[in-house]
Formats: C-alpha cells, structure tokens, sequence
C-alpha cells in the first residue's frame, strides 16, 4: 500500500489481508481510547493494555462509531501504529511515528483536520467529566 495515495478501499484489504477484523462499536465504550486494537502479526501480540481491559478479541480492531466520518484517518493510524509495532518500537515512539505519517499524508485535508479538532475536544470533554 503506497502511503502517499492511501484510499480506504486498500486500507481495508490490507488489513482483511491480514486476517484482522474492523469492529464499530458504541463511543459509550471506547470513550477513553477512540480506537483500540488487539492483533497478532508476524507472530507478534500486539495490543495496548487497554485492549484488555475492553476485552477485544485477538485480531479486532475497534473504533468508535462515533468518529465513522473519520474512518480512513483513524484506521490509517491504528494500523501504521501497530506496524510500528511490529517493527520493534515502543507503544508511545509508535504512536507518535504514525501520528506524524498522518500529518505528512493529511496536514492540508480539511476533513482529517475537522476530525482532529473533534476528537481532541471530545477527549478533553470525556477527561474532565468527573472534575
């Protein structure tokens, strides 16, 4: 998958390719993560420690179904997280080396910026609602 032309279409394939699944499941219950993930590639277990705690089942991604609109961006970055991953990186170097594949695919798309604007506010929104 050429990362400069990602579409979700190839998205997708790559990661049924990879026998995972792509689960939508209620923002009430990924609230505190967005998306999560708990795989297995290269014989290597991938999740992070809230993967448990949710309890999603081994090769499922999960993403709010809340953040549907944003669906490419999100999953672009869960699977170049967990490819980071793969290769050897830390949960925090990962995720910020797929954060930073997406600024340099999306830093002008309006959409992908939308989406970031809303997710950081909801985020903020969710952190604080027991202060």
């Amino acid at each position: 998958m050429n990362s400069h032309e990602v579409t979700l279409k190839e998205l997708k394939t790559s990661i049924a390719d990879a026998e995972i699944k792509v689960v939508y499941v209620p923002h009430e219950k990924i609230k505190y993560h967005n998306a999560c993930y708990n795989v297995e590639i290269e014989g290597k277990k991938i999740a992070p420690p809230a993967a448990q705690s949710l309890g999603i089942p081994l090769n499922e991604i999960w993403i709010s179904v809340k953040w549907k609109k944003y669906e490419l961006y999100i999953l672009y970055h869960e699977w170049k997280e967990i490819s980071f991953k793969v290769q050897g990186f830390s949960g925090e170097k990962a995720h910020l080396l797929s954060q930073r594949e997406c600024i340099r695919l999306w830093k002008d798309d309006p959409l992908w910026r939308e989406g970031l604007v809303k997710v950081y506010i909801q985020d903020i929104l969710t952190a604080t609602e027991d202060i």
